[in-house]
């Protein structure tokens, strides 16, 4: 592909190849010079953001920009920011090296997962695009390696820039009518009082428990005739399995795809990248995946609707505790969930208090006091009143008896059971509405595998509870929006989630840091919910 005649031309003299040769062999924060600069390298625009003060602090910040009419190949932004973000990653690893010390030559940004997401890795223009990515200025004993930065800044990057661009336009083409399809399809959910699609073919088992990779040979899913669904896009029709709203329940025995079903639905609140197996696997982008979380930080929400009558008089509908139970864990996230706006809890048996799930009546009625009205008779009430489930059974009889839908899962394939016992007492009532009042001051915060930490919090918030969050970029942007402790004071959590939401469709929302990614209003509203530190009022 002819990619040069979209660059911008070569105008200026060399400012930063000046810089460099005056700061050559000094001290490394002579390279502090470089902040700000920024120059017509070859046929693009070249500029430092940030540049760090010593080689083993975290890495330098450029952009790159240059022209770009990517509309000629689709109209899906968000596939083509994903697709160029891909090559970016590729090319800038194959000319990153060791040299020198600490990070010198190190040329890098996170390394994407097979979903699409809003990277500030790249950022497409109506006709252009900006590449943001980690430099790693070179030294050795603290001194400026001149003739290396040079090579880095003159050579390695322009190739790597030039690799990024040298596609063919099949393949970006393919990749922005997948996005487009699957924002179709995740569009038209709701009018079709659907919350989930899955298409026929789909390819949702996984070659290992943390691959990305589809499994080799696994069975192509078919939708059973009664839930199949047609969906019609620009791109052509496509059909598959409609999950209605209401209660569903998938159940079968182990090892033949319940919880492999479940996790494809919880990944469809994103597109996923050609090949994937899972494209086309869309979900409405409020859903939560809801689990136990004992020990987890709880304040004042209110659970009254599924745990009462609690041993001296513990108030409920303004339950407070810096050590949650499985049960309380659960009722908390669900109410939280609700509070901030989603309206499509899914849960899976495996990660789940048994006892917020159902009653056994062969040996509840030998207890004296009843604390808990379970999820199981809640769920009628809960789609009463808008909200959606989602279950995963190994085969409960209470559990089933509230679906709506039944899907049984054997060999990876589903059926639908009919039945006729759709029970269901409880009477769910909406959370109180909680605004909060203070959040801690964080001070460097940090992810630390599935944690966060930062001094101001008295312990680790956890995010594994999480499943959205599929890339450390987006725990990574979400430390970052915590470190200004007030600008979320005074709201409530649909405020904070709304407002997160809102700066999605932002072009450039996610700022010059490379190592950001796209969350959702939920995700943020999550790990708020888990500060210790935090207080609320009803």
């Amino acid at each position: 592909m002819g990619t040069r005649s979209y660059l911008i031309q070569n105008t200026g003299e060399h400012l930063i190849s000046q810089i460099i040769r005056k700061i050559d062999s000094k001290g490394y924060k002579g390279y502090k010079e470089l902040t700000g600069k920024k120059e017509n390298i070859e046929n693009f625009e070249l500029k430092f953001l940030r540049v760090q003060g010593d080689p083993f602090a975290s890495p330098s910040v450029v952009k790159v920009s240059l022209d770009f009419p990517w509309r000629r190949y689709g109209n899906c932004r968000l596939g083509v920011e994903d697709y160029l973000y891909r090559r970016l990653s590729k090319a800038l690893g194959k000319y990153s090296e060791r040299c020198g010390e600490g990070h010198s030559c190190f040329l890098g940004v996170p390394k994407p997962k097979n979903i699409m997401i809003r990277r500030s890795g790249v950022v497409a223009g109506e006709k252009s695009v900006e590449y943001r990515f980690w430099v790693g200025l070179p030294a050795r004993h603290r001194r400026v390696l001149g003739g290396e930065a040079e090579r880095i800044i003159y050579q390695k990057i322009p190739s790597a820039i030039q690799d990024v661009m040298s596609f063919s336009h099949t393949s970006i083409k393919e990749h922005l009518i997948s996005c487009e399809i699957q924002n179709s399809l995740r569009n038209q959910l709701d009018s079709m009082g659907l919350v989930s699609f899955v298409p026929n073919g789909a390819l949702l088992p996984r070659k290992c428990g943390d691959c990305e990779e589809p499994l080799k040979d696994a069975v192509p899913f078919e939708s059973p005739p009664e839930l199949e669904v047609v969906m019609k896009t620009e791109h052509g029709d496509i059909k598959g399995m409609g999950i209605k709203k209401g209660i569903t329940v998938i159940a079968g025995t182990a090892f033949h795809g319940k919880t492999t079903l479940l996790n494809a639905l919880l990944d469809g609140i994103y597109n996923h990248v050609p090949r994937d197996g899972r494209e086309g696997v869309v979900t409405m982008r409020d859903a939560v995946n809801i689990r136990a979380e004992e020990g987890r930080a709880v304040r004042c929400v209110d659970i009254s609707s599924f745990i009462y009558n609690l041993p001296n008089n513990k108030d409920t509908f303004c339950f407070n505790t810096d050590n949650a139970s499985g049960a309380t864990s659960m009722a908390a996230s669900i109410q939280e969930s609700i509070e901030a706006g989603s309206r499509l809890i899914m849960i899976d048996e495996d990660t789940s208090a048994t006892n917020l799930l159902f009653y056994d009546d062969r040996t509840s009625r030998h207890f004296k006091h009843k604390t808990v009205s379970t999820i199981v008779e809640n769920a009628t009430s809960m789609r009463e009143k808008g909200v959606s489930l989602v279950m995963v059974s190994s085969g409960s009889a209470p559990i089933i008896q509230v679906a709506d839908t039944l899907i049984i899962m054997e060999d990876y394939m589903p059926r639908v059971l009919q039945i006729n016992d759709n029970v269901s007492f409880g009477e769910y009532s909406f959370p109180a509405v909680r605004k909060i009042v203070r959040m801690p001051c964080l001070e460097k915060p940090k992810i630390r595998g599935l944690w966060l930490t930062a001094r101001g919090l008295s312990r680790p918030v956890r995010l594994e509870g999480n499943y959205a969050l599929r890339e450390e970029s987006q725990m990574i942007y979400i430390a970052s929006l915590l470190s200004s402790s007030g600008k979320f004071e005074g709201l409530t959590s649909e405020e904070i989630a709304k407002k997160i939401e809102e700066q999605v469709n932002n072009v450039d929302a996610l700022g010059d840091n490379p190592g950001f990614a796209e969350i959702r209003g939920l995700d943020l509203v999550f790990a708020i919910n888990r500060m210790p530190e935090i207080k609320v009022l009803h």
